[in-house]
């Protein structure tokens, strides 16, 4: 940090930077990086720029050591002082070393003062910047003595501002015939004489521009600048002066320009530019000035601006000559005027008549009510005429005559309800005219005359019929704005003669009906807006407007929207606020549409497909709509995408295949979605979402075919099944994937063959009166049931249930094995349904339950025998029943048993060291029985719950029943009385173990290598197929397979049948994947490589399928929808799939089993079907494909071969 101890002290250095001694080519490469200091090279000079950051100047003790800094090849310094509460102190003479020095900047080091010699040494430098910023520390002000910048012999620029400087010595600027620029804004200077230009300085500075803004200056004296003779530029805005002396100005005899806004002056000296003959811009914006003296400005020729605005001027008598007998121009020279926010009223003839060289007059925010015939006659230079925001009522036939060149004229915003048809007759060269905000009720028939207008705003009137209107000879208009009027309909020839409007603004207005072509007057038409109306029809409106760019039809009644009513070149679409329901594409014009931008936000739109929007579409806006369902693959094709607004939507479910894109380039940042505020349902289908958390975690091939979710973190999902769960809505990133679930009726998984007999145990049947539910991987299956009124326990409870919620029905007895082979049942729920009796082996056959719920039921009894087989149980909850009785051997088996619940029942003594063979409890509840006071059942219970510690969670509410009548508390009794144990009435029972034969052992093992080999065996059976598939996709091996006699060579390995909406799925993912992946397949597609033409489809598939080894068809709601309902298409596939060719069917989308057409089940039924998106789908769809062929062409000429006989076909 720049700083070294003397005398031994520490050292702080701000920077150390290193040169070694080489030619200066080299400079940039041996120029080391100090700590604290960055520094590049300049492009105009052999040195360098270096920046450092320190934490304050010091000197004394611990001085600022600048000698650190290399010399010589240092041009421009910068410091900068972090820590500004702490005092900065600059030594004398630290500079002086630094000789090539040209700009040295101090910023933000808390000065109070600079030292004589401070910049000593340094005459080369040519610009010092010193800002403390002791402004925002109120009274503290920079000090400079007069001989501070002696040494600058060099100086061409002194930044002092954000000082607080209050005074400057009179002779700190002198001797410095280089100095040109003095910024000394934001001190606090209050005097003229304070600034260091006083008269009394013994020199004449030749500064040529001096800042005084954001200083206290309240009076200008006379003579205050006298000495700057050479000054051309004075900013003395943001001060607060109040009065100038007549001979303030005086000396300034080269002064250009003068700026004395935002001050508060209330009045001006008629003398006071007399001295000043060459100023050429003058600013006097935002004071208080109420009159000007006549004759202000006479003498100023060369003035050019003229800036009065937001001051208090009511008349303009000053603008004329001293002498009104004098006819020549006193300001010849005037080209722009300002006089806009004043309190003009009137303007007379004679106000302009000295100001021949105007070209721009600002008289806009005034209360100017009337104007003079003939009054801007004399301004035959004016080209711009603003006034705007004033009281005119009317524009007379000579109000704007002398105004042969003005090209803009803005009359907007007054109360216009008149203009004379010869108005504008000699204003022949205006191309912009603004009449908008008047109360004008037809177009004026002035505006004919202008025949090079190009621009005419009439927005916000009162005109209500544009029929009678005439706009002959205005062949050069290119805007026309008729927002905000009160035009009912639009009529066949309205816009005749106006062929050159590129934009048309009809937004706001009560437009009902627009007669077919009546735009096609205007053919190059760019821009339309019809928004904010009442339109209800647009068929057949645009269909001629080839050159439409941008349209806005939103605000309106539309309910019928096609894209064939759109021009194919239209790139920006707006129709939000509608009631469209439908975005129409009947002709399939996604591919040749340009539309880039659309916004459909607040319609009622309920669907969408890949149809409903073009291929090149980049940002689209579907948010406040009743979207319930996004067909797969919506958004595949549309290569352009960038931003999709979902928002605020009637979505429950989004698959995997709704955001599906197209491969999205690296060097392109993803898509953007936003899917916040729908009334998601966490489904099965959801959890995909959790993965775009993180896309980085995806396979690479995988994250870049899925969107960024700009709001993933907000999305909220219900929760498919709450009876376990509190919350009923979650953030969709912290819903366990347990928790994603979908209700199924039956399921028949891809590996069970038995699901068309009865009994068959792999086939997943939902109980009548029940409803079930499944995870994504069918880990978690549950079948809820409670408070059905059941009297049993369901017979169709699936094989693989996992969760049984039978609470709040009516079963009295519980039988053996009523839930046997459902090993991987965790949670049984059977409270609240009135069980009396639960028999033996109830429960067997359910190794992995977990949590078992009999509470609330009027189970009285437990014999021993009812929770054999738990193993895993760990929660048990048996309380508020009517339990009397547990045997001793009622929990022996239950090892894993954390939570036992017997509170609140009828227990008088229990053995309680029969928990002993339960070691991992930790919550027993006990309270709400009526347990015997009886002194040794006290002692054993007392001692348990000593020794358990924390186990039984409810010890304050025990007590026991004294006499049947007293309740006494456990912490009341005195177990101490009880002497001798031989009295002790105990029910506890001693079990002794035979001894076991040493053959028990060998039994047990071999027993468990029988069980282990017929486990296996099972597994081999049941997954077999899974593991085809495994051992096919790692090591090409086909296992479980016969051996089949190799097929006759075909030319194709498959053949694609599939919905013409369904093709970018088809053509971008699933056909790359097999065409180009390993082993590569011909197929032949559809829609790609049948040629139907003079032919019939019939004919054409099946012998496409004759040709190919297998036949694979995209089951999706399209090809339902639309290819299946062709009677031609129906007849074709059933003939050839009837036949015992191969076939293999993949799932895309939600489409219901049951819900099929009977002929396509009867397929399926003997066919291969997939899911698109199941784990392992492509090693799935590579095993179901056929054995690749020995003798196969090579693939360079494969696919001539495959266009050749697809053409044939």
């Amino acid at each position: 940090m720049f700083t070294a101890r003397l005398s031994g002290h520490s050292i702080m250095a701000i920077c150390v930077v290193m040169f070694s001694m080489v030619p200066k080519c080299s400079m940039s490469i041996r120029y080391m990086q100090p700590e604290n200091c960055t520094w590049e090279p300049l492009s105009d000079t052999a040195g360098v720029s270096m920046i450092c950051k320190v934490r304050t100047l010091q000197n004394g003790a611990t001085v600022t050591n600048f000698s650190l800094i290399t010399p010589g090849q240092t041009v421009h310094l910068t410091i900068y002082c972090e820590d500004l509460l702490f005092l900065s102190e600059i030594g004398s003479n630290s500079l002086e070393h630094l000789r090539g020095l040209k700009r040295l900047r101090i910023e933000r080091c808390k000065l109070d003062r600079l030292p004589p010699n401070t910049f000593k040494g340094l005459s080369g430098l040519e610009q010092l910047t010193v800002r403390s910023y002791n402004t925002k520390w109120g009274r503290f002000s920079l000090k400079v003595p007069s001989s501070t910048l002696a040494p600058l012999t060099s100086v061409e620029s002194v930044d002092f501002s954000e000082n607080n400087i209050e005074i400057l010595p009179p002779g700190l600027f002198c001797g410095h015939r280089q100095l040109e620029f003095v910024n000394l804004t934001n001190n606090g200077f209050s005097e003229v004489a304070n600034i260091g230009f006083a008269s009394a300085s013994l020199c004449t500075p030749t500064v040529r521009t001096v800042d005084l803004a954001y200083n206290k200056i309240n009076v200008l004296p006379e003579l205050g600048f006298s000495t700057l003779g050479v000054l051309q530029e004075l900013r003395l805005s943001h001060n607060q002066i109040v009065r100038m002396e007549p001979f303030a100005l005086a000396g300034l005899v080269k002064l250009e320009r003068l700026d004395l806004a935002h001050n508060i002056l209330l009045a001006l000296p008629a003398a006071l530019f007399q001295s000043t003959p060459k100023l050429s811009e003058l600013y006097l914006r935002n004071n208080s000035l109420s009159a000007l003296p006549p004759g202000l400005f006479s003498g100023l020729n060369k003035l050019t601006v003229l800036d009065l605005g937001h001051n208090q001027l009511s008349a303009l008598e000053w603008l004329g000559a001293l002498d009104n007998r004098i006819t020549e121009s006193h300001l010849p020279e005037l080209s722009v005027v300002d006089l806009s926010f004043n309190r003009l009223t009137r303007l007379y003839p004679n106000a302009f008549h000295s100001l021949i060289s105007l070209q721009v007059l600002q008289l806009q925010n005034n209360l100017i009510e009337s104007i003079a015939d003939n009054t801007f006659a004399p301004l035959d230079n004016l080209q711009t005429l603003t006034l705007s925001n004033n009281r005119l009522k009317s524009i007379g036939r000579h109000t704007m005559a002398g105004l042969s060149v003005v090209m803009t004229l803005q009359l907007d915003n007054n109360w216009l309800e008149a203009i004379h048809a010869d108005a504008f007759k000699n204003v022949s060269m205006l191309q912009e005219l603004n009449l908008a905000g008047n109360m004008l009720t037809t177009v004026p028939r002035a505006v004919a005359s202008l025949h090079k207008l190009r621009s005419l705003d009439l927005s916000d009137n009162d005109i209500g019929n544009v029929g009678n209107a005439s706009y002959e000879g205005l062949n050069q208009l290119h805007a026309l704005n008729l927002m905000g009027n009160k035009i009912g309909n639009i009529t066949l020839g309205t816009f005749d003669n106006l062929p050159s409007v590129r934009v048309l603004n009809l937004a706001r207005n009560d437009i009902q009906s627009i007669e077919h072509e009546a735009f096609d007057d205007m053919p190059g038409l760019h821009y339309l807006r019809l928004d904010s109306n009442l339109i209800e029809d647009i068929n057949g409106l645009f269909s001629n407007l080839q050159d439409l760019i941008m349209l806005n039809v939103s605000v309106n009644r539309i309910r019928w929207f096609d894209y064939a009513i759109i021009p194919i070149g239209l790139q920006w679409l707006d129709i939000h606020d509608n009631m469209i329901e439908v975005l129409g594409n009947f002709f399939e014009l996604e591919q040749n549409l340009k539309l880039r931008t659309l916004d459909a936000s607040f319609n009622k739109l309920t669907e969408l497909d890949s149809s409903s929007l073009p291929n090149g579409i980049e940002i689209v806006f579907l948010r406040n709509n009743n979207l319930k369902r996004i067909q797969p693959f919506t958004f595949l094709g549309k290569q352009n995408l960038t931003r999709v607004d979902l928002t605020n939507n009637h979505l429950e479910i989004l698959e995997i295949t709704t955001f599906r894109l197209s491969e999205v380039p690296s060097r392109r940042p993803l898509p953007e979605f936003a899917i916040t505020n729908n009334p998601y349902l966490c489904d099965c289908h959801m959890e995909w979402l959790q993965h775009l958390q993180n896309l980085d975690e995806m396979s690479s091939e995988d994250s870049r075919h899925y969107p960024r979710i700009i709001d993933l973190y907000d999305v909220q999902c219900r929760l498919s099944f709450t009876k376990m769960d509190a919350s009923q809505t979650l953030p969709v990133l912290k819903v366990k994937p347990s928790q994603f679930l979908c209700e199924y009726k039956s399921h028949c998984f891809s590996l069970c063959h038995c699901c068309d007999f009865d009994a068959c145990d792999c086939e997943m049947v939902c109980s009548n009166n029940c409803i079930c539910l499944h995870d994504q991987s069918w880990s978690t299956n549950i079948v809820e049931c409670s408070g059905r009124n059941h009297s049993d326990s369901p017979k169709l409870l699936p094989m693989d249930v996992s969760e049984v919620y039978l609470d709040g029905n009516n079963i009295p007895f519980l039988t053996p094995h009523s839930f046997i082979g459902r090993k991987s049942m965790e949670v049984l729920v059977l409270n609240n349904s009135n069980i009396v009796t639960i028999q033996n082996s109830t429960f067997s056959g359910l190794p992995r339950l977990r949590v078992l719920r009999l509470d609330y039921n009027k189970i009285a009894t437990l014999h021993g025998r009812e929770f054999d087989g738990l193993s895993s149980l760990r929660e048990l909850y048996l309380s508020n029943n009517k339990l009397k009785h547990l045997s001793n051997i009622t929990f022996f088996h239950l090892r894993s048993l954390q939570v036992l619940h017997l509170n609140q029942n009828l227990l008088v003594e229990i053995s309680v060291w029969a928990f002993q063979h339960n070691p991992a409890l930790t919550d027993l509840r006990l309270a709400g029985n009526p347990w015997s006071c009886n002194c040794y059942f006290m002692q054993d219970l007392a001692k348990f719950i000593q020794e358990s510690g924390n186990g039984v969670q409810d010890i304050s509410q025990i007590s026991c029943l004294f006499n049947e009548t007293t309740v006494l508390p456990l912490w009341e009794l005195n177990m101490t009385e009880c002497h001798s144990p031989s009295q002790a009435t105990s029910l506890v029972r001693h079990f002794h173990l035979r001894r076991i034969d040493n053959i028990l052992p060998m039994i047990i093992v071999l027993g468990a290598l029988l069980v282990l080999f017929g486990a296996l065996l099972i597994a081999v059976v049941m997954y077999r197929h899974k593991m085809s598939v495994w051992f096919f996709s790692h090591y090409g091996v086909r296992i479980f397979q016969r051996a089949h006699h190799i097929q006759e060579e075909k030319l194709f390995d498959a053949f694609v049948s599939y919905s013409k909406k369904d093709e970018a799925f088809v053509a971008q993912v699933l056909a790359p994947e097999l065409e180009c992946g390993t082993p590569a397949y011909r197929l032949c597609l559809h829609y790609r490589d049948l040629s139907m033409v003079g032919g019939y489809l019939s004919e054409a598939v099946q012998e496409a399928v004759e040709c190919s080894r297998r036949t694979i068809v995209i089951l999706s709601e399209n090809f339902l929808k639309s290819e299946w309902c062709r009677y031609e298409f129906k007849s074709a596939h059933s003939e050839v799939l009837n036949s015992n060719h191969k076939l293999v069917v993949i799932f895309v989308g939600r489409v219901s089993f049951r819900e099929l057409d009977p002929d396509i089940r009867r397929w399926i039924k003997h066919s291969t079907f997939l899911h698109w998106g199941e784990k392992n789908f492509w090693d799935k769809l590579r095993y179901a494909m056929p054995a690749e062929a020995r003798h196969r062409k090579p693939t360079g000429t494969m696919r001539s071969d495959v266009a050749s006989v697809a053409v044939h076909i």
